[in-house]
């Protein structure tokens, strides 16, 4: 007879807390499901585990090898992709946990960098959503951490999502002690060092680790307006689980019957339309049309 999953979740739990050396556990009774069954069902806790954290790395983010003038010092903006990506998962948290969201960031600018109505378009309703921002500095690292383990520990919280670079293992292990102590889902957003061959992605204590790039968007229904949202979505590394990659992108409509409105979707498969018919006069067929999708 087939396994109970219910019974296979506790016990991926249970292997879970083995592997971290601690008495405690994430909680996978609570976790936070991206709503696709093809990545859902591939994580070992059948989302994001609660009482832990994930490391979502920017993918479009400049190496040290690149020309761009984009800033990649501490304190510097992240790419949009990559903070829409966080604000979708954060959106969910905010439904499914019915707690607030707390994103911690650094002060640019004298104004708010997370733009409200940007943040409502992927379901994170900013009526609920808790900006802490820290000036940049030398103490920002440890002025951003100390926040996020305070945040973590906090049961009122659904979801803590932090813009921290300096980062070393001792750091995160108490982030994910925090985690496990309060229940919190945590996200820690990073700009991806370890694309640059100089250098390398140190370790971490969190349970998993993504790298979010854009991918051009999908069509659109007007002609003047951008398309839909859409990034390359690859796990890393999960704590029990395998990596693996994803083409993702965000529906506001339930165009698609088989997933539910506003939420996370796979993009479609490239499909090549039929050869049309030869024609009368020279008895040949067109040239082959273009793949859609």
């Amino acid at each position: 007879m087939p396994a109970d999953p219910q019974l296979l979740q506790r016990l991926r739990s249970r292997i879970a807390a083995i592997e971290r050396g601690g008495s405690g556990s994430p909680s996978t009774d609570d976790y936070l499901p991206l709503g696709v069954t093809e990545i859902d069902e591939h994580l070992p806790w059948g989302g994001l585990a609660a009482g832990a954290v994930h490391e979502i790395l920017d993918g479009d983010a400049p190496t040290s090898n690149s020309t761009s003038n984009s800033t990649t010092k501490i304190g510097g903006a992240l790419n949009g992709a990559v903070t829409a990506f966080a604000a979708a998962l954060a959106g969910k948290a905010q439904h499914t946990r019915a707690r607030p969201i707390v994103w911690i960031a650094p002060r640019i600018t004298a104004r708010e960098s997370l733009y409200a109505p940007g943040l409502a378009g992927f379901g994170l309703d900013p009526a609920d959503l808790i900006a802490v921002r820290v000036p940049p500095g030398g103490d920002f690292a440890a002025t951003a951490l100390w926040a996020m383990e305070e945040a973590l520990r906090a049961p009122t919280v659904g979801l803590v999502c932090a813009e921290i670079e300096a980062l070393d293992l001792t750091a995160s292990r108490r982030l994910q002690l925090a985690a496990e102590t309060g229940g919190g889902l945590g996200l820690l957003l990073r700009r991806d060092v370890g694309r640059d061959a100089r250098s390398a992605l140190p370790p971490t204590a969190c349970v998993s680790r993504w790298r979010i790039a854009a991918l051009p968007g999908g069509p659109s229904e007007y002609s003047n307006l951008p398309g839909t949202t859409r990034w390359q979505a690859e796990l890393l590394r999960a704590r029990g689980g395998r990596p693996r990659s994803w083409q993702l992108e965000w529906r506001n409509d339930g165009q698609d019957n088989s997933q539910t409105p506003r939420g996370f979707a796979l993009v479609p498969p490239l499909r090549d339309r039929s050869l049309p018919a030869p024609t009368e006069a020279t008895g040949e067929a067109p040239a082959r049309q273009r793949r859609t999708a």
